[in-house]
């Protein structure tokens, strides 16, 4: 049985725990200043500047408490609405059925010489269509 998504099957290391901070506290740029590319690119600047300034950390303990101090700004800070992808789970187009419809693949819209390109498919295609209306 396969586990399920949301599901951690591995321990995260420390600088991958960083590094998926890192992508959303971009993503989180991104849903704030979303409408002028300048400010963004500035802001994204900004965040990596205080990213790499704490790149040579080597106190372990230090560097996990400014992981947890990332994370809890990041909750505090995070945006009301944020960006979500149309597919994505919350988004506009998710779990929706998008089947085109039939006619779009009927012989009656290509040439003969796209026909002839491929006869089984189109012969196979007109004897579905018998066996469908009967």
């Amino acid at each position: 049985m396969d586990s399920p998504a949301w599901m951690f099957t591995k321990a995260l290391s420390h600088r991958q725990k960083v590094c998926r901070l890192y992508k959303r506290c971009l993503r989180e740029v991104d849903n704030w200043y979303g409408g002028d590319n300048l400010e963004v690119r500035f802001q994204k600047v900004i965040m990596r500047a205080r990213f790499d300034a704490h790149k040579d950390e080597i106190d372990t303990r230090k560097s996990q408490v400014l992981l947890a101090d990332g994370c809890r700004q990041l909750w505090e800070k995070r945006h009301f609405k944020p960006f979500r992808f149309a597919l994505d789970p919350g988004g506009s187009s998710y779990d929706r059925e998008r089947e085109s419809p039939d006619q779009i693949v009927d012989s009656d819209q290509w040439t003969l010489a796209e026909r002839e390109q491929f006869p089984y498919y189109f012969n196979t295609r007109e004897q579905r269509k018998k066996v469908n209306s009967l």
